[in-house]
């Protein structure tokens, strides 16, 4: 995945921009307000590309990406800007991209499949497996291996959105039941600041199977191909609902390793795991009662 930096004088455009390039599976390693901050944090970074606002107090866009580009010749630069005059410019200097502000979705795709293209960027032969396991302790793993939180609210905001999958939450719904008892503006900020860090999470891990998603002031996460043992142990429960498969009843019961979410003091787990450990027992006594 390629390696991205954002630079824009405006913290509301940078916020938009890094949920649009964010589903679209880069990882963002630095997000500025200043440019020297980009220009010194550049060995830490080392970007592969950068998004660059073009008027900015102190240092242009088109000097920041001249001292980018000496300091890293492959680096690809693309910039987002308000005005339409400095286009020449930013050609001379190499630019893959210049996109006008507002920033539209589409145009942002176009941008990013040019980035692939030049980079060459190619996906990997095979996705790396991705399970999901809810009943016991929460973890996600690739191939095998845990992904690694580097906060804990990064986990937790996860397995949130999980009981939600499919569905769009309002981001002033998250605020309220994640971060209570703060103030809109705080729990505002928290709450992207956290669904950063989960992507890059998830990037980083090579999960691909989990895509979150943004539009309207609301958030969707979707799971795709991936092994999550609450999803299979509901369509057990279903066939057996229907068909009244003891097979799917034994296949439901074997996924319930643990409670839900076991071991975690989220205040909003309480209900579902009370409702799935009732599903459990209920199956227990109704194979109980056939024998089976």
């Amino acid at each position: 995945m390629l390696r991205t930096i954002l630079v824009d004088d405006e913290p509301i455009i940078l916020n938009e921009l890094r949920e649009l390039l964010e589903n679209r599976q880069l990882i963002i390693v630095g997000v500025y307000t200043d440019p020297l901050d980009a220009l010194r944090e550049l060995p830490k970074t080392k970007p592969d590309c950068a998004f660059l606002d073009i008027e900015m107090p102190g240092m242009t866009g088109i000097e920041l990406a001249e001292r980018l580009v000496s300091a890293n010749k492959a680096l690809e630069i693309i910039f987002v800007t308000a005005y339409n005059h400095y286009a020449s410019e930013a050609f001379n200097v190499g630019a893959v991209d210049y996109l006008l502000k507002p920033i539209r979705p589409e145009r942002i795709g176009k941008a990013v499949d040019k980035l692939r293209r030049n980079r060459g960027a190619e996906q990997p032969d095979r996705p790396l497996a991705c399970s999901i396991r809810c009943f016991g302790s929460f973890e996600v793993l690739m191939d095998g291996k845990p992904v690694k939180w580097g906060r804990s609210k990064s986990k937790e905001f996860l397995a949130y959105m999980l009981q939600y999958e499919g569905k769009w939450v309002s981001k002033y719904r998250l605020c309220e039941e994640q971060w209570l008892g703060y103030e809109p503006e705080q729990a505002l900020a928290y709450l992207q600041t956290s669904v950063y860090r989960l992507r890059k999470n998830l990037s980083e891990a090579g999960c691909t199977q989990l895509e979150i998603a943004y539009s309207g002031d609301r958030y969707i996460l979707r799971v795709k191909e991936a092994d999550w043992d609450v999803r299979a142990f509901k369509e057990a429960l279903e066939v057996f609902s229907q068909a009244r498969s003891f097979k799917a009843a034994q296949q439901a019961i074997s996924l319930y390793r643990g409670d839900y979410l076991e071991g975690e003091d989220w205040l909003w787990s309480d209900i579902p795991r009370e409702h799935y450990f009732r599903q459990y027992e209920k199956l227990l006594e109704e194979t109980a009662e056939t024998g089976e």
